[in-house]
């Protein structure tokens, strides 16, 4: 697949997604400069795209301008309804409740819950969360997929080892499915690096055959 074509097919570019949500590009630049809401996932200048995640990477395919997950546009509308200088408290409010929420099942103790919240928010707030999560829009998805993935890592100590006696080899292999389901399928810049390549793509065949 080529990088423009997957761009098309799971993001928007920023004036686009600002009509989306029916604000201004300066509105959403507000918004982001308060910190109150996701930046791009992607920056591309025509020579390479660029991540939070994953740096700048170089591109033979000549791409422009800023990208964004139209599934943001969730906490984009929160923050854009919220009362001038609160924009950052509602979202916020609304995904640290709802991380708390997809946390506590894993992690019994309130301080660790607390402490994962807080470990969260930057990569919220970078566009993080868009580029590896399928469905950013909430907390609770958001917490599903890091909680699978820290089980899968910690099982499988990162995808090196596909038989694990802690767990069968049918539980195993629907945890995988499962993370697979809840995570993103990486753009072709930077598959080779991804945790779609070493936790699904490389570990669920050596699983079966383990």
């Amino acid at each position: 697949m080529l990088l423009k074509t997957y761009l098309q097919k799971h993001f928007v570019h920023k004036p686009a997604f600002a009509s989306l949500l029916g604000i201004t590009v300066e509105r959403l630049d507000q918004l982001i400069a308060a910190k109150a809401v996701p930046e791009p996932t992607y920056v591309c200048d025509g020579n390479t795209i660029s991540s939070a995640v994953f740096g700048v990477i170089e591109t033979e395919e000549s791409i422009y301008g800023d990208y964004f997950r139209p599934e943001c546009s969730r906490w984009v509308k929160i923050a854009d309804q919220a009362a001038p200088g609160q924009e950052r408290d509602a979202v916020f409010s609304v995904l640290s409740h709802e991380l708390k929420l997809g946390l506590q099942d894993y992690f019994k103790e309130p301080e660790m819950i607390e402490k994962k919240i807080q470990d969260f928010l930057p990569y919220f707030l970078n566009g993080t969360f868009g580029l590896c999560i399928a469905d950013p829009s909430t907390g609770t998805s958001i917490a599903r997929k890091e909680v699978l993935q820290l089980k899968l890592t910690e099982l499988t100590e990162n995808g090196s080892n596909p038989s694990p006696e802690a767990i069968s080899k049918s539980e195993l292999l629907q945890l995988i499915d499962d993370y697979a389901l809840s995570s993103m399928p990486f753009s072709p810049a930077e598959y080779e690096r991804s945790s779609r390549k070493r936790l699904v793509d490389d570990l669920r065949p050596a699983v079966a055959k383990a």
